[in-house]
Parts: structure tokens; C-alpha cells; sequence
């Protein structure tokens, strides 16, 4: 009985044994005996020493790949980008070098140029023209310390040398005296030779004072108050100065240089014109006045000629740097309350001025009066190119 149990063991493990070699061969028979193909990651493991604990480690898990860096600009394209952002922002670009506060040209939406005329005389501008206080008398000095520059024009590219300005300021046909032809002629000659008719010169029986009757001598007639008058300098003289200046004050009206010629006092000009742009500015949405140039202007009832003859011009950028530079000298005066007068900049600035339009920027640089032929129409024309500012800026916006 024992016998038969151990042979029925033996052959069911020689029977498992020849099944499971069986499966194994006829695997191997379907692949075909070809080898599994390698992936691309198993192709790139290598062995690499292992950090700690002998272990391996693949190339892929030693270095990791990471993304190539952007090769960066040259240096002068970015600091030229920056420089042209820089602009962009702070408006270094496009600015006006006259203007006193420039806007840059990327926020300037509308600009037309404008002339004015101001009459020192006029009542809203009698504070720029107080006694001693004028605001021509300001300038002329300025010039001539040299804390301004003068311009021919109001295009302000050509300086004035102070030869020339001072030739500008000067009367016309007066001074000079005679020439040396005249004089060797016989013009011009003292009291006592030939007359030019064969005979000495007349004797006025003014000049000669008459003795016992206590009258004086021509020159020092007598002045109607029991006193005698002084007589008065020579033309020539550096000294001379004119006892009345049309004003009722007194004080002179001519400068007299000391060859014959004498200049215009500060007082006889009346007259400014203002340059300045109208701006709408697009950043702050808002109309500005920038005043580019101030020209000291001869009334024509001053000239010979009989026209307006301007003098020089000034940068008002340069101007309000000068008023600003003395705040308590140059006062814009204020006849209601002295406590309030004002630095004549800010008078500027706040428009305390009355300076009406007479001309506008047009192709043939003409007035208005010559374009409508006519001081009235060209007045009338003026008030009309002012509501027309005014309605401009008004109308860019709706309620």
C-alpha cells in the first residue's frame, strides 16, 4: 500500500515538471527568439556612481534638464530703449526751449500762436507802468547789467549787441551837430563874426545886461518870483536833462549820451507786444497761455517815421526768471491794497493784463488790420478770435 502511494507522488510531480517546461518553449517559439527592443530612456541610462550608499543612479536623474536662457540685448538697445521710455514719461522730447513751463509736443492737442498789443496806458495795466516802478525801465536795465538777453526779433535767434540796442533807443534826426564842411563854411560861427552878408554879427540887446537897472543877462532873465532862471546846458553836454517830460512831474525825458544824441526815457515807451501760444494740453485737459517773447515797442506818435518801430525782444522765459529772482523790486502795483501787490511774474501768470489781439498766426504773417483792411475791423476781429478761444476750449465737453 505504501509502495503504490509513493509512485502516484512521483508521477504527479514528473507530470507538473513536463507542463511547466512545455509552457515555457512554445513561449519562446511565438516571440520568435527576437529581443525586446530598448526604449530611447533605457538606451540613455548609464551607471554613474551613486552619491551615498553605492547606489546607481541614472544620467537623466543626475543632471536635469532644464531651459536654455534668452540671450539678453546688446547694452546700447537697452539703454536706448529705456532713454526713449524715460521720454515717453517725463516728456524730455519735443520740448519748446522759450517756454517758461514747455509742454511736450505728444500732449499738445491744438496750438495756435498769438500777438497782442499792450498799452502800458491803460488803466488795467497802469500797476506794470507805477512811477520808477516801469516795467520798460526794468527791462533796458537788465539788458545792460546783463541778466537779459535782447533779440531783434520776437523769433528770438539773433542777439542785439548793446551797440545796436542803444542805437535803437535813440531819437530820430537829432544830435550830430555840424560836419567839418559846414564848419570850415562858416556855420555855426560865435557871436561877433562875419554875418555872412559883409559885416559882423548883430548884437542882441538882451544879452547885454544893462547897468544901473539891475536887469540881469540873457540866461539869467528874471522868472517873475524875485529870482533869476539858470540857463540852460548845452546840447552836448552828459549832463543835460529836459525839466519837463510831458507828464506834469518834472523829472526827464530824454538821456542825454553826450554827443548831441539823446534816448527815449523808459517812460515814452508805452508799448509791449506779447507773443504766446495758445495750448490745449491733452494730459491735463487744459487750455494755457504760454507767453514766448516780450517786445519793447516805439508809439508812432514817438516816431519820425510815424509807424511803431520796435526796440528789442526778451525771452519771457528768461524774464520770469529775472522778476522772480527779486520779488520785492519788481511789484506789479496794487492801487486797491498795498498789502497785496504782487511780483510782476505772477502777474503775468494770473493775466492781470489787458493786451488786446491784433494778430494770429496765418501764411503771410499778417495783421489783422491788414487783412481786413481797416484798424476797426481789425479791432473788431480781435474780440471775435477771443470768443473763439474761449468757445474752443469750452466745447470739448458735454454736461
Amino acid at each position: 500500500m505504501n509502495t503504490l502511494r509513493n509512485l502516484l507522488s512521483l508521477a504527479l510531480v514528473v507530470l507538473i515538471t513536463t507542463t511547466g517546461a512545455t509552457a515555457q518553449t512554445s513561449k519562446k517559439k511565438k516571440s520568435g527568439g527576437k529581443a525586446k527592443p530598448k526604449t530611447q530612456v533605457q538606451a540613455k541610462k548609464k551607471k554613474a556612481p551613486a552619491a551615498t550608499g553605492g547606489e546607481e543612479m541614472t544620467a537623466a536623474e543626475v543632471q536635469p534638464v532644464q531651459p536654455q536662457p534668452q540671450p539678453e540685448p546688446p547694452v546700447q538697445m537697452q539703454q536706448q530703449a529705456s532713454t526713449t521710455q524715460m521720454g515717453a514719461e517725463q516728456g524730455d522730447g519735443g520740448l519748446n526751449p522759450n517756454s517758461a513751463r514747455p509742454i511736450a509736443d505728444a500732449d499738445v492737442m491744438y496750438k495756435v500762436t498769438n500777438w497782442r498789443r499792450m498799452d502800458l496806458r491803460e488803466k488795467l495795466n497802469q500797476p506794470f507802468f507805477s512811477k520808477n516802478n516801469e516795467i520798460t525801465k526794468y527791462l533796458i536795465d537788465g539788458f545792460r547789467s546783463g541778466l537779459l538777453k535782447a533779440y531783434t526779433n520776437d523769433s528770438l535767434t539773433t542777439e542785439i549787441s548793446g551797440e545796436n540796442f542803444s542805437k535803437s533807443l535813440m531819437y530820430e534826426n537829432t544830435g550830430g551837430g555840424l560836419s567839418e564842411e559846414e564848419k570850415a563854411a562858416g556855420f555855426g560861427t560865435a557871436s561877433g563874426a562875419d554875418d555872412g552878408w559883409g559885416g559882423g554879427a548883430k548884437k542882441d540887446p538882451k544879452a547885454t545886461a544893462q547897468k544901473g537897472t539891475g536887469k540881469p543877462a540873457a540866461g539869467g532873465a528874471d522868472d517873475g518870483w524875485g529870482g533869476t532862471t539858470t540857463k540852460k546846458p548845452a546840447a552836448g553836454n552828459a549832463n543835460a536833462t529836459a525839466k519837463n517830460d510831458g507828464f506834469g512831474d518834472g523829472e526827464q525825458s530824454l538821456v542825454n549820451t553826450g554827443d548831441g544824441q539823446v534816448e527815449y526815457f523808459p517812460k515814452e515807451l508805452v508799448i509791449l507786444e506779447i507773443k504766446e501760444d495758445f495750448i490745449f494740453d491733452r494730459k491735463r485737459s487744459r487750455a494755457y497761455n504760454d507767453i514766448q517773447a516780450l517786445t519793447i515797442i516805439i508809439p508812432a506818435e514817438k516816431t519820425a517815421r510815424g509807424f511803431d518801430v520796435p526796440v528789442a525782444s526778451f525771452r519771457y522765459k528768461d524774464v520770469d526768471k529775472y522778476f522772480r529772482s527779486n520779488p520785492t523790486k519788481f511789484i506789479w502795483y496794487n492801487s486797491i491794497n498795498q498789502a497785496q501787490h504782487k511780483n510782476m511774474a505772477d502777474a503775468f501768470d494770473l493775466r492781470l493784463f489787458n493786451a488786446r489781439l491784433i494778430k494770429q498766426s496765418n501764411a503771410n504773417d499778417a495783421f489783422l488790420s491788414d487783412i481786413y483792411q481797416g484798424e476797426k475791423a481789425g479791432l473788431v476781429k480781435s474780440q471775435q478770435l477771443e470768443y473763439k478761444l474761449m468757445e474752443f476750449e469750452h466745447n470739448l465737453w458735454e454736461y
